[in-house]
């Protein structure tokens, strides 16, 4: 029964592998396309699919210890709340980590080479302003993908 609780890895082995799979799920999170994201942080997803993981591992009997996985968890909990607090401290590491708004249509004009970096076709941009009470794209000053992967449409002052 204390063979559950025991590491059977080094401490340091630990907080190598999950610094380096935290930080890895990160850079590859971040080049998932805004809109498939939806309104959750890069940050705050990798934490939630790690730790998800490792607690169906400990559910499972697949883990090597208790403590092990508990201690995997804690290092991914810190990263995400170190990462967090950086991004706020220091904004320009914000904006590597984030998404920032993609602007899809400026003074009326799609900006078609956006919608395609982002994969959202006219139709479902189109389908988006006409939600918004906006018939033709000559009403829209701007309608940007934020980065959380919602719209927001700013109409022309008349």
């Amino acid at each position: 029964m204390a063979d559950i609780f025991a590491l059977t890895k080094p401490p340091w082995e630990i907080v190598v592998r999950a610094t380096v799979v935290y930080f890895a799920l990160v850079l590859l999170v971040r080049v998932i396309p805004k809109r498939r994201a939806g309104s959750i942080s890069p940050n705050d997803m990798v934490a939630l699919i790690v730790i998800g993981g490792l607690a169906t591992d400990a559910i499972m009997g697949g883990s090597d210890s208790v403590t092990d996985i508990v201690l995997m968890i804690g290092l991914i909990v810190a990263w995400s709340y170190v990462t967090d607090a950086l991004e706020f401290y220091f904004p320009p590491l914000g904006r590597f980590l984030r998404d920032r708004q993609t602007t899809l249509v400026r003074d009326g004009r799609l900006l078609r080479r956006n919608m395609q970096r982002e994969l959202i076709t006219e139709d479902e941009l189109m389908a988006i302003l006409r939600e918004e009470r906006v018939s033709d794209l000559s009403m829209v000053e701007a309608a940007c993908m934020e980065a959380d992967g919602q719209i927001s449409v700013v109409r022309k002052s008349r």
